[in-house]
């Protein structure tokens, strides 16, 4: 029989590391479903919008039909993990913040890019900074054109995270 021990830390990193692996598969999955198909559970929908938010620390998937203003499905199947920064048209380059709290991307059947706006504007790019189980900080970019969530290795993130002076 062999016995592995593994410290606490080294737990916490495994769960850490699953929460982000699970916020960029579902991603993923959404993209990919609606690159390829306008039906969700059986109904045809006009477009999907994802939220993300620092207030509700979710991120929700909202599908909506032609002829509603409401979503027929809303749903948000990650847990266990904070919005703790959002900005949007952010160049690494040129480190010039526009923090957020609500970013929407809104993405239309069969096609590669996608809307995201804060409010009123639009955006040519958001960058996420997610904390999982009060431990650990991801950062993520999705772009307009293409719309797919990325990750940000940690020089890019720990430079954002500096600019923006997060603990």
């Amino acid at each position: 029989m062999l016995v592995v021990g593994l410290s606490w830390d080294q737990i916490q990193k495994v769960k850490d590391k699953t929460v982000k692996e699970s916020i960029l598969a579902e991603m993923q999955s959404r993209y990919s479903r609606n690159l390829w198909s306008s039906s969700f559970g059986g109904t045809i929908y006009d477009h999907l919008d994802v939220e993300f938010s620092t207030e509700s620390n979710k991120i929700e998937f909202s599908y909506y039909t032609w002829t509603s203003n409401n979503p027929f499905l809303t749903n948000s199947l990650i847990n266990n993990f904070e919005v703790k920064y959002m900005t949007t048209n952010y160049d690494f380059k040129w480190n010039s913040l526009n923090t957020v709290d609500n970013i929407k991307l809104r993405y239309n059947p069969y096609k590669i890019s996608c809307k995201i706006w804060e409010k009123d504007e639009s955006a040519k790019n958001v960058i996420i900074v997610t904390r999982v189980n009060d431990s650990r900080d991801y950062c993520f970019e999705i772009k307009q054109e293409n719309c797919r969530l990325i990750e940000v290795y940690e020089d890019k993130c720990n430079g954002l995270k500096n600019t923006a002076n997060l603990q």
